[in-house]
């Protein structure tokens, strides 16, 4: 397949509504979608970069540059053989994997389309609904949260996600614990406390969380270890959890009971479907994580989301919680209650709508034809 072209753009669609978690409130927010085009076709992909430093170094400018200026040049105006030969191209780049995955995500989307295979099924998953979950940010009043998370619950969705950090923990779990107790929580920390907090967070069985989702800083295994063997409540790592050597340290340590798997972190679908592989062959949990992804990111993400191993509710849920409208022709909605399920139609099974493509886009760059 000769890659004739690569498209960058930065799109600002209007948010549901503001979002807050352990860094950083959020008013509006700025996506990288990248588009390449072969044999008259697009694919089309997402980085995860964020546009502050906070999760990953990456942030879509740093990523917007490392396209542009290394690895689009391997690509544009040559013949790729697919996702692995394209890996293959990078292998000397130094991290960057959201850079990678969002270019990476783009060529799978691509041949799906040319083969006319759901993006689902071509990555070994298949067209079915699956769970899905709401995801509430720091709110700072526990009854605005407790609000939120009971009109998850109405709609359906199967488990609410939290975030939490350091003085933002206890007042909260504690409030859905009373108000809601028959609902599934995880709380995130995303990485917020420290070794110091052990005694704080072996504490947390008292609020009967389904998982309890990166407390600690993200290669501080024995931490982990320690807290995972105090604690009956399931640690779930994410930013943990980059490579397959990170696998191996999480089987061989003990470290946690689940991974939140997303696309960008581990590099791409290639990387994303080798981890659920090996987790789910050690009874390691799985599930798809998001991070407010337009729809092009959305959709990607419910793909992935329908591989066997992936036991537990993604953090996909509809379009409209998160962008109003959604950047995609065809949004995310719910199929039943509390269910997503992927397009049946090639690659994510739609494209950006073009009138909202050109009316949120804010910077756009095109590499080769």
């Amino acid at each position: 397949m000769r890659i004739d072209g690569i498209v960058l753009r930065f799109v600002s669609p209007p948010m549901a509504a503001p979002f807050a978690n352990r860094w950083q409130r959020m008013e509006r927010w700025t996506k990288l979608l990248v588009e390449i085009r072969a044999e008259g076709l697009s694919g089309w992909g997402e980085c995860t970069a964020m546009e502050a430093p906070f999760y990953h170094y990456e942030t879509i400018e740093t990523a917007w540059t490392i396209i542009e200026r290394h690895l689009a040049p391997m690509l544009v105006g040559t013949d790729v053989d697919g996702p692995a030969d394209m890996l293959d191209r990078f292998r000397d780049i130094s991290g960057h994997v959201e850079t990678i995955a969002a270019l990476e995500v783009a060529l799978h989307d691509l041949i799906a389309r040319r083969d006319r295979l759901p993006l689902a099924v071509a990555i070994g998953g298949s067209l079915r609904p699956v769970k899905a979950s709401a995801t509430i940010g720091v709110t700072g009043d526990a009854g605005e949260l407790v609000a939120a998370a009971r009109r998850a619950m109405e709609a359906g969705y199967h488990r609410v996600k939290v975030k939490i950090k350091p003085g933002w923990d206890t007042v909260p779990l504690a409030a859905l614990k009373a108000e809601l107790p028959e609902m599934p929580v995880l709380a995130d920390a995303n990485g917020a406390y420290g070794p110091e907090a052990l005694d704080h967070l072996s504490d947390f069985d008292r609020f009967g969380l389904m998982l309890l989702e990166q407390p600690l800083a993200a290669h501080n295994w024995k931490a982990y270890a320690t807290l995972q063997a105090r604690l009956d409540t399931t640690i779930c790592l994410d930013e943990s959890i980059h490579t397959m050597e990170d696998v191996d340290e999480l089987l061989d340590r003990r470290a946690a009971r689940a991974v939140n798997l997303k696309v960008g972190r581990v590099g791409g679908l290639t990387a994303a479907r080798a981890m659920h592989d090996r987790l789910m062959a050690a009874g390691i949990g799985c599930f798809t994580g998001a991070k407010f992804e337009t729809g092009v990111g959305r959709w990607t993400n419910i793909a992935l989301a329908t591989l066997p191993g992936m036991t537990y509710a993604s953090d996909v849920a509809e379009s409209a919680r998160y962008f109003r409208p959604d950047i995609t022709a065809t949004e995310v909605d719910l199929v039943a209650p509390g269910m997503v399920a992927p397009l049946d139609a090639p690659g994510i099974g739609t494209v950006p709508d073009a009138e909202r493509l050109s009316r949120y886009t804010t910077r756009v760059l095109r590499i080769g034809d």
